[in-house]
């Protein structure tokens, strides 16, 4: 609805002319009313009417002074002028200086009501051509970006001349310096885990958001073009300072995370200084970027960023393995950790920044430990199900880092059943699963020992190989776990919990206690 101020020295002739003729039904509101001159551009200034009606003779300012006060201002404002007397020359100043009418008191509602229509007439031409105008300059603006957008990208396509480029950059009045400085980043975005699969729709909406934040950064720090290139963005920036790019690159990835809650990564190309060398810069933040998976989201890699400068042969990754199976073998975890952390920089190594390289190469490593493990006559056939649900498990992990860690924990647990599926690791398990059950019995190395048909003296060294510790001392810590436990989540006194945990004499037990724990059983429980 369009807006209206009323103007008059009598009151009277205002509230006639808002019932004159039906303001609201031709889409006009009233919004203001004044009784002189300067109170009247004081409406003008308050509201921004569409159209002002007043009597072109007034106190403190006539409505001539207001209508070139409207011109001065440059407002659309229409303007009808009403007056007393039916002066030629009022008239004609009126008229020239944009007044859309000039009646004459007493008002005729048809000549006012035609007088009201030809301003709203003349005030939507008015609107339909600064339309015109501005959907123009949209897509003149559309046109001229389109078509810078083509010509950087034949560029980084190698298809066009630099020198051509350069003309038909400046003929779309982008100026290209040939002392030209240029970087090139290529961003990708890391999909969320819990987004399940993105569509097309919501690819291209995640693309314009990205696209929009780093425009806005370009124009505040440094001048540059952001086009989309496939399944990524392309950012071509005037600047060849590696540090500031880097920085660049650093403050674009927070910014985006923190207005979007996407993780990106950025590969920061080589500086060119010709435009016929930009398609240089862009492949080498391509090959940058394909480094994301072995550096994590929310990373930047600078193109002297590579990860395979020592090549592994096929033998060394071999005996590495062969390595890490002895340290399984015999259960040491520090070798057994330490050989994992060489064989996954082997692998980072020798995968050239491919996720799958790095994962089949995972598995296959996988596959030669448990193939070790059936070499000794320890059938594993049971886990060819289980390795296919690794498999995919390892393919869904987004980076190294976390692949790293899920490869352990199944070397791990392969190692636990390599303890326990020869015919030592079953009687180790039975000794210890009747330890877990009769802890509070009478417990001897004897007892133990005739239940495998063993002397003491073999089973004591069968134990502490198995165990790495001593038989005695295995015992004890069993008994103790448990008096904690009911030291702390029961009311039983400690004679009663020395008799729970396999103790007859309270006395020995707290001295047991303490020479586990540091405190006697009283003082333990006073501090926790």
């Amino acid at each position: 609805m369009l807006k209206a101020v009323i103007a008059d020295d009598e009151p009277i002739i205002i509230k006639g002319l808002k019932k004159l003729i039906p303001w609201e039904a031709m889409g006009v509101q009233i919004v203001g009313e004044a009784w002189t001159g300067s109170g009247l551009l004081q409406q003008i200034e308050e509201h921004q009417p569409d159209l002002v009606i007043t009597d072109i003779s007034m106190p403190d300012g006539s409505g001539i002074d207001v209508i070139k006060e409207i011109e001065k201002r440059d407002l659309r404002t229409r303007v009808i002028f009403i007056s007393a007397y039916q002066e030629f020359s009022y008239a004609k100043d009126a008229l020239a200086y944009g007044a859309v009418e000039y009646l004459v008191k007493p008002i005729d509602k048809g000549l006012l009501i035609d007088a009201v229509n030809k301003a709203l007439l003349l005030l939507r031409e008015h609107h339909e051509e600064q339309s015109s105008k501005h959907k123009l300059a949209v897509y003149e603006q559309k046109d001229r970006t389109t078509q810078i957008e083509e010509l950087l990208d034949r560029l980084l396509e190698g298809d066009i001349r630099g020198h051509e480029a350069t003309r038909k950059l400046q003929e779309l009045s982008l100026q290209v310096s040939r002392e030209l400085l240029v970087t090139v980043m290529a961003v990708s975005f890391v999909k969320q885990e819990d987004d399940g699969r993105w569509g097309d729709h919501e690819n291209r909406l995640v693309m314009f958001a990205i696209t929009n934040v780093i425009e806005e950064m370009l124009q505040q720090q440094a001048g540059g073009f952001v086009m989309r290139k496939h399944d990524s963005l392309c950012v071509i920036v005037n600047h060849s300072d590696g540090q500031w790019m880097q920085a660049l690159a650093e403050d674009i990835v927070k910014q985006i995370y923190y207005y979007l809650k996407i993780h990106i990564s950025i590969g920061n190309g080589c500086p060119v200084h010709q435009l016929e060398q930009l398609r240089t810069s862009y492949m080498s933040a391509i090959d940058a970027l394909k480094n994301q998976y072995f550096t994590g989201k929310q990373s930047v890699i600078p193109w002297t960023f590579n990860l395979h400068h020592h090549p592994v042969t096929e033998r060394k990754l071999k005996e590495r393995v062969a390595a890490l199976f002895q340290a399984m073998l015999i259960r040491d975890d520090v070798r057994l950790n330490d050989e994992l952390e060489e064989l996954f920089l082997m692998i980072a190594a020798t995968s050239q920044g491919s996720k799958e390289i790095a994962v089949t190469t995972c598995f296959a490593m996988i596959r030669e430990l448990i193939e070790e493990i059936n070499g000794i006559s320890m059938a594993m056939q049971e886990l060819e199900q289980e390795q296919q649900m690794w498999l995919l498990e390892m393919q869904q992990i987004h980076n190294f880092d976390e692949l790293k860690h899920y490869v352990a924990g199944r070397v791990r647990e392969l190692a636990d059943k390599l303890l326990f599926m020869g015919k030592e690791g079953q009687q180790l398990k039975q000794v210890k699963d009747y330890i877990e059950q009769h802890f509070n019995e009478n417990i001897t190395l004897e007892s133990m020992a005739a239940m495998l048909y063993m002397n003491p003296y073999y089973f004591s060294s069968f134990f502490k190989k198995h165990t790495h510790v001593n038989f005695k001392h295995y015992i004890t810590d069993i008994r103790m776990k448990h008096a904690v436990k009911l030291l702390l989540h029961t009311d039983l006194l400690v004679y009663e919990i020395a008799e729970r945990v396999g103790y007859n004499n309270p006395r020995h037990f707290s001295d047991m206690f303490k020479k586990q724990f540091g405190k006697l059983p009283q003082e333990y429980k006073a501090h926790k």
